[in-house]
C-alpha cells in the first residue's frame, strides 16, 4: 500500500518539476529575445549563456519524461 502511494508522490513531483522547467523554458526564450537589444558584445555572451541554460533544461525535461515512462 505505501509502495503505491510513494510511486504517486514520485510522479506527482515529477509532474511538478517538469512544469517548472516548461516555465523556465518559456523564460529563456523570452530573455533570449530581449538580449537583441543589446550591443552585439554583450548580446553574444548572454545568448551563448542562456542557450547553455536552455540545453540543460531540455536535459532535465527529457530525462524527467522518460522517468514518468
Amino acid at each position: 500500500m505505501t509502495e503505491g502511494w510513494e510511486r504517486s508522490s514520485d510522479r506527482q513531483m515529477a509532474e511538478s518539476q517538469l512544469s517548472e522547467l516548461q516555465n523556465a523554458r518559456v523564460l529563456l526564450e523570452e530573455a533570449k529575445s530581449l538580449s537583441r537589444n543589446l550591443a552585439y558584445h554583450r548580446r553574444a555572451r548572454l545568448e551563448a549563456r542562456i542557450g547553455d541554460a536552455l540545453d540543460e533544461v531540455d536535459r532535465q525535461i527529457q530525462e524527467l519524461r522518460a522517468y514518468r515512462g
